[in-house]
Protein backbone atom coordinates (compact mmCIF):
# COMPACT_ATOMS: atom_id res chain seq x y z
CA UNK A 1 0.00 0.00 0.00
CA UNK A 2 1.58 3.72 -0.89
CA UNK A 3 0.72 6.74 0.02
CA UNK A 4 1.39 9.93 -1.34
CA UNK A 5 3.45 13.30 0.29
CA UNK A 6 5.29 16.39 -1.10
CA UNK A 7 8.34 14.35 -1.62
CA UNK A 8 7.41 12.00 -3.52
CA UNK A 9 5.21 8.22 -2.38
CA UNK A 10 5.96 6.48 0.50
CA UNK A 11 4.65 3.25 1.23
CA UNK A 12 2.92 1.80 3.94
CA UNK A 13 6.01 0.68 6.09
CA UNK A 14 7.63 3.90 5.89
CA UNK A 15 9.51 3.42 3.16
CA UNK A 16 10.00 6.45 0.37
CA UNK A 17 9.79 5.16 -3.26
CA UNK A 18 11.99 6.42 -5.59
CA UNK A 19 10.90 8.99 -7.96
CA UNK A 20 12.00 9.16 -11.22
CA UNK A 21 12.45 12.78 -12.96
CA UNK A 22 11.38 11.28 -16.26
CA UNK A 23 8.10 10.50 -14.48
CA UNK A 24 7.33 14.48 -14.75
CA UNK A 25 9.14 14.84 -18.08
CA UNK A 26 6.07 14.94 -20.12
CA UNK A 27 4.94 17.92 -18.09
CA UNK A 28 7.84 20.36 -18.68
CA UNK A 29 6.79 21.51 -22.49
CA UNK A 30 3.36 21.68 -21.49
CA UNK A 31 4.38 24.06 -18.52
CA UNK A 32 6.54 25.98 -20.38
CA UNK A 33 4.79 26.79 -23.21
CA UNK A 34 1.94 27.99 -20.85
CA UNK A 35 3.96 30.12 -19.20
CA UNK A 36 5.24 31.78 -22.33
CA UNK A 37 1.90 32.10 -23.60
CA UNK A 38 0.72 33.89 -20.30
CA UNK A 39 4.04 35.89 -20.20
CA UNK A 40 3.34 36.86 -23.88
CA UNK A 41 0.10 38.89 -22.78
CA UNK A 42 1.26 40.52 -19.60
CA UNK A 43 4.06 42.01 -21.81
CA UNK A 44 3.30 45.92 -22.68
CA UNK A 45 2.80 47.31 -26.33
CA UNK A 46 6.01 48.59 -27.75
CA UNK A 47 6.57 52.19 -26.87
CA UNK A 48 6.10 54.45 -29.81
CA UNK A 49 9.24 56.60 -31.22
CA UNK A 50 8.67 59.99 -29.03
CA UNK A 51 9.04 62.86 -31.79
CA UNK A 52 11.88 65.36 -32.07
CA UNK A 53 12.23 68.97 -31.42
CA UNK A 54 11.64 71.20 -34.76
CA UNK A 55 14.30 73.64 -35.64
CA UNK A 56 11.65 76.29 -35.08
CA UNK A 57 10.30 75.21 -32.07
CA UNK A 58 14.44 75.04 -30.81
CA UNK A 59 14.88 78.83 -32.17
CA UNK A 60 11.78 79.74 -30.09
CA UNK A 61 12.85 78.59 -27.09
CA UNK A 62 16.71 79.96 -27.21
CA UNK A 63 14.55 83.24 -28.12
CA UNK A 64 12.73 83.24 -25.11
CA UNK A 65 16.40 82.37 -23.14
CA UNK A 66 17.96 85.71 -24.52
CA UNK A 67 15.17 87.57 -23.66
CA UNK A 68 15.42 86.66 -20.03
CA UNK A 69 18.90 86.79 -20.04
CA UNK A 70 18.86 90.74 -21.42
CA UNK A 71 16.04 91.19 -18.61
CA UNK A 72 17.84 90.10 -15.35
CA UNK A 73 21.04 91.14 -16.68
CA UNK A 74 20.55 94.68 -15.00
CA UNK A 75 19.17 93.27 -11.68
CA UNK A 76 22.12 90.99 -11.07
CA UNK A 77 24.36 93.38 -12.02
CA UNK A 78 22.83 96.13 -9.69
CA UNK A 79 22.99 93.07 -6.91
CA UNK A 80 26.94 92.56 -7.50
CA UNK A 81 27.02 97.03 -7.32
CA UNK A 82 25.54 97.07 -3.82
CA UNK A 83 26.99 94.09 -2.23
CA UNK A 84 30.66 95.80 -3.46
CA UNK A 85 29.75 98.95 -2.30
CA UNK A 86 28.36 97.40 1.11
CA UNK A 87 31.49 95.22 1.61
CA UNK A 88 34.00 98.36 1.01
CA UNK A 89 32.02 100.93 3.23
CA UNK A 90 32.26 97.94 5.78
CA UNK A 91 35.81 96.82 5.49
CA UNK A 92 36.95 100.28 5.65
CA UNK A 93 34.74 100.93 8.88
CA UNK A 94 36.23 98.29 10.58
CA UNK A 95 40.22 99.61 9.18
CA UNK A 96 39.32 102.95 10.95
CA UNK A 97 38.31 101.38 13.98
CA UNK A 98 41.59 99.21 14.23
CA UNK A 99 44.03 102.10 13.26
CA UNK A 100 42.49 103.87 16.09
CA UNK A 101 43.04 101.00 18.84
CA UNK A 102 46.40 100.55 17.19
CA UNK A 103 47.81 104.19 17.81
CA UNK A 104 46.13 103.95 21.74
CA UNK A 105 47.69 100.64 22.39
CA UNK A 106 51.25 101.83 21.10
CA UNK A 107 51.40 105.45 22.05
CA UNK A 108 52.38 106.24 19.00
CA UNK A 109 51.39 108.39 15.64
CA UNK A 110 49.37 106.12 12.97
CA UNK A 111 48.28 107.47 9.38
CA UNK A 112 45.30 106.03 7.00
CA UNK A 113 46.13 106.93 3.97
CA UNK A 114 43.47 106.97 0.82
CA UNK A 115 43.78 106.97 -3.04
CA UNK A 116 41.44 106.46 -6.06
CA UNK A 117 42.78 104.77 -9.21
CA UNK A 118 41.89 103.99 -12.90
CA UNK A 119 40.41 100.59 -12.25
CA UNK A 120 41.20 99.47 -15.90
CA UNK A 121 44.46 99.50 -15.13
CA UNK A 122 45.88 96.49 -13.34
CA UNK A 123 45.91 96.24 -9.79
CA UNK A 124 49.58 94.93 -10.27
CA UNK A 125 51.17 97.71 -12.19
CA UNK A 126 53.74 100.24 -10.61
CA UNK A 127 53.04 102.83 -10.23
CA UNK A 128 48.91 103.10 -10.37
CA UNK A 129 47.54 105.73 -12.55
CA UNK A 130 45.52 108.67 -10.77
CA UNK A 131 45.66 111.25 -13.95
CA UNK A 132 43.98 111.33 -16.41
CA UNK A 133 40.32 111.37 -17.54
CA UNK A 134 38.97 108.52 -15.41
CA UNK A 135 40.81 108.12 -12.23
CA UNK A 136 38.27 106.19 -10.90
CA UNK A 137 36.99 102.64 -9.68
CA UNK A 138 39.55 101.28 -7.77
CA UNK A 139 39.53 102.54 -3.93
CA UNK A 140 43.16 101.84 -2.39
CA UNK A 141 43.49 101.96 1.74
CA UNK A 142 46.91 101.43 3.62
CA UNK A 143 47.72 101.69 7.42
CA UNK A 144 51.23 103.22 8.92
CA UNK A 145 52.46 104.18 11.99
CA UNK A 146 55.79 106.04 13.41
CA UNK A 147 58.15 103.85 14.83
CA UNK A 148 59.62 105.93 17.52
CA UNK A 149 56.08 107.33 18.51
CA UNK A 150 56.67 110.68 17.43
CA UNK A 151 54.81 112.48 14.15
CA UNK A 152 57.78 113.76 11.82
CA UNK A 153 55.90 117.09 11.59
CA UNK A 154 54.85 119.73 13.83
CA UNK A 155 51.50 121.49 12.89
CA UNK A 156 52.28 125.03 11.35
CA UNK A 157 50.05 127.98 9.91
CA UNK A 158 53.12 128.44 7.08
CA UNK A 159 54.88 125.84 4.87
CA UNK A 160 53.34 123.02 7.04
CA UNK A 161 54.02 119.18 6.01
CA UNK A 162 58.02 120.63 4.56
CA UNK A 163 59.47 118.89 8.09
CA UNK A 164 57.30 116.04 6.63
CA UNK A 165 59.01 115.71 3.43
CA UNK A 166 62.57 116.60 4.85
CA UNK A 167 62.06 113.53 7.24
CA UNK A 168 60.04 111.29 4.90
CA UNK A 169 63.86 109.08 3.73
CA UNK A 170 61.72 106.58 1.88
CA UNK A 171 59.46 105.84 5.00
CA UNK A 172 62.34 105.00 6.85
CA UNK A 173 60.88 106.00 10.15
CA UNK A 174 57.16 104.47 9.32
CA UNK A 175 56.06 100.54 10.22
CA UNK A 176 53.04 99.09 8.15
CA UNK A 177 50.16 98.01 10.28
CA UNK A 178 48.30 95.10 8.12
CA UNK A 179 48.20 94.64 4.61
CA UNK A 180 47.19 97.06 1.61
CA UNK A 181 43.28 97.03 0.87
CA UNK A 182 41.63 97.70 -2.38
CA UNK A 183 37.87 98.05 -3.26
CA UNK A 184 36.85 97.72 -6.59
CA UNK A 185 33.69 99.59 -8.22
CA UNK A 186 33.88 102.19 -5.73
CA UNK A 187 34.34 106.20 -6.40
CA UNK A 188 35.31 108.37 -3.40
CA UNK A 189 37.58 111.00 -4.84
CA UNK A 190 36.25 114.07 -5.73
CA UNK A 191 32.70 113.43 -3.70
CA UNK A 192 31.31 115.85 -1.60
CA UNK A 193 27.94 115.58 -0.54
CA UNK A 194 25.95 118.31 0.35
CA UNK A 195 24.77 119.02 3.70
CA UNK A 196 21.79 116.51 5.11
CA UNK A 197 20.87 117.50 8.71
CA UNK A 198 19.10 115.91 10.88
CA UNK A 199 16.49 119.74 11.08
CA UNK A 200 15.75 119.17 7.63
CA UNK A 201 15.51 115.67 7.67
CA UNK A 202 14.45 114.32 10.48
CA UNK A 203 13.13 111.13 8.96
CA UNK A 204 16.18 110.45 6.65
CA UNK A 205 18.75 107.14 7.18
CA UNK A 206 21.40 109.64 5.96
CA UNK A 207 20.72 112.84 8.15
CA UNK A 208 23.89 113.68 10.03
CA UNK A 209 25.85 116.83 10.75
CA UNK A 210 28.35 117.72 9.27
CA UNK A 211 32.53 119.30 9.28
CA UNK A 212 32.28 122.63 7.80
CA UNK A 213 34.60 122.89 5.26
CA UNK A 214 36.57 120.83 2.70
CA UNK A 215 39.47 119.95 5.00
CA UNK A 216 37.47 117.42 6.99
CA UNK A 217 35.52 115.84 4.37
CA UNK A 218 38.28 113.32 3.40
CA UNK A 219 36.58 112.99 -0.59
CA UNK A 220 36.99 116.37 -1.21
CA UNK A 221 39.26 117.52 -3.84
CA UNK A 222 40.76 120.52 -1.41
CA UNK A 223 41.33 117.68 1.15
CA UNK A 224 45.31 117.05 0.38
CA UNK A 225 47.35 115.52 3.00
CA UNK A 226 50.97 117.19 3.89
CA UNK A 227 51.25 113.92 5.18
CA UNK A 228 51.85 111.47 2.08
CA UNK A 229 52.88 108.43 2.03
CA UNK A 230 53.86 105.83 -0.40
CA UNK A 231 52.92 102.11 -0.76
CA UNK A 232 55.04 99.92 -0.32
CA UNK A 233 57.41 101.29 2.08
CA UNK A 234 60.77 102.25 1.27
CA UNK A 235 59.89 104.21 -2.33
CA UNK A 236 60.21 107.30 -1.97
CA UNK A 237 57.46 110.36 -2.82
CA UNK A 238 57.89 111.23 -6.13
CA UNK A 239 58.60 107.89 -7.96
CA UNK A 240 58.86 104.05 -7.46
CA UNK A 241 56.11 103.34 -6.00
CA UNK A 242 52.67 101.62 -6.79
CA UNK A 243 50.48 103.85 -4.42
CA UNK A 244 50.80 106.91 -3.34
CA UNK A 245 48.38 108.26 -0.62
CA UNK A 246 47.85 112.17 -0.53
CA UNK A 247 44.25 112.04 1.27
CA UNK A 248 45.38 110.49 5.04
CA UNK A 249 43.80 110.50 8.20
CA UNK A 250 46.17 110.57 11.35
CA UNK A 251 45.28 109.26 14.58
CA UNK A 252 47.60 110.63 17.32
CA UNK A 253 48.75 108.86 20.39
CA UNK A 254 45.36 109.78 22.70
CA UNK A 255 43.13 108.38 19.80
CA UNK A 256 42.29 112.07 18.50
CA UNK A 257 41.84 112.13 14.36
CA UNK A 258 42.71 114.97 12.30
CA UNK A 259 42.95 115.67 8.48
CA UNK A 260 46.23 117.65 8.16
CA UNK A 261 46.01 120.00 5.02
CA UNK A 262 48.03 123.50 4.30
CA UNK A 263 45.57 125.44 5.72
CA UNK A 264 44.00 124.02 8.97
CA UNK A 265 47.31 123.73 10.98
CA UNK A 266 46.06 121.38 14.36
CA UNK A 267 42.26 122.01 13.85
CA UNK A 268 40.54 119.21 15.37
CA UNK A 269 36.68 118.78 13.85
CA UNK A 270 33.77 117.63 15.59
CA UNK A 271 33.59 114.69 12.33
CA UNK A 272 35.75 113.52 9.67
CA UNK A 273 33.85 112.36 6.75
CA UNK A 274 34.02 110.09 3.59
CA UNK A 275 31.75 109.82 0.71
CA UNK A 276 31.43 106.76 -1.38
CA UNK A 277 29.06 105.78 -4.66
CA UNK A 278 29.56 102.64 -6.46
CA UNK A 279 31.21 102.96 -9.98
CA UNK A 280 31.18 100.26 -12.94
CA UNK A 281 34.70 100.44 -13.34
CA UNK A 282 35.93 103.59 -14.48
CA UNK A 283 32.59 105.10 -15.38
CA UNK A 284 29.95 106.67 -12.40
CA UNK A 285 26.93 108.20 -12.56
CA UNK A 286 27.20 112.44 -11.87
CA UNK A 287 25.06 113.44 -8.71
CA UNK A 288 22.80 115.81 -9.84
CA UNK A 289 21.69 119.08 -8.50
CA UNK A 290 20.22 118.95 -5.44
CA UNK A 291 21.37 115.74 -5.28
CA UNK A 292 18.46 113.59 -3.22
CA UNK A 293 20.51 111.43 -0.34
CA UNK A 294 17.53 109.49 -0.03
CA UNK A 295 17.34 107.71 -2.85
CA UNK A 296 20.00 105.76 -4.50
CA UNK A 297 23.38 103.72 -3.42
CA UNK A 298 26.00 105.67 -1.81
CA UNK A 299 27.17 105.44 1.28
CA UNK A 300 28.77 107.86 3.98
CA UNK A 301 31.55 106.81 7.01
CA UNK A 302 31.80 109.54 9.27
CA UNK A 303 34.28 109.22 11.97
CA UNK A 304 33.99 110.63 15.40
CA UNK A 305 37.35 112.99 15.83
CA UNK A 306 37.41 112.78 19.67
CA UNK A 307 35.74 109.69 20.56
CA UNK A 308 36.73 107.72 17.55
CA UNK A 309 33.13 106.46 16.72
CA UNK A 310 33.07 105.30 13.26
CA UNK A 311 29.20 105.50 11.44
CA UNK A 312 27.82 104.49 8.48
CA UNK A 313 25.14 106.18 6.67
CA UNK A 314 23.30 104.68 3.48
CA UNK A 315 19.63 105.52 2.30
Amino acid sequence: MFARNITGWVCAKGQRAQVRFADYRPLIPRLRSSTVRQADHQLPPQRERASAFTLLELLLVVGIIAILLVLITPAFTSMKTGADLTNAVYGIQGVLEHARTYAKANHTYVFVGFAEVDSSVDPSVSPQITTGDTPYGRVAMAVVAAKDGTSQYQYATTDQGNDWNANYANGAHLIAVGKLQTYENLHSVPLDFASWTPTAHPNSKMARYQPTGPPYILSNALSKSVTPFTWPLGSPLDSGYQYRFDRVINFDPTGIARIATSTNGDAIAHVVEIDFQPSHGTVFQPLPPNFNQDVGNHAVIQLGATDGAVRVYRP
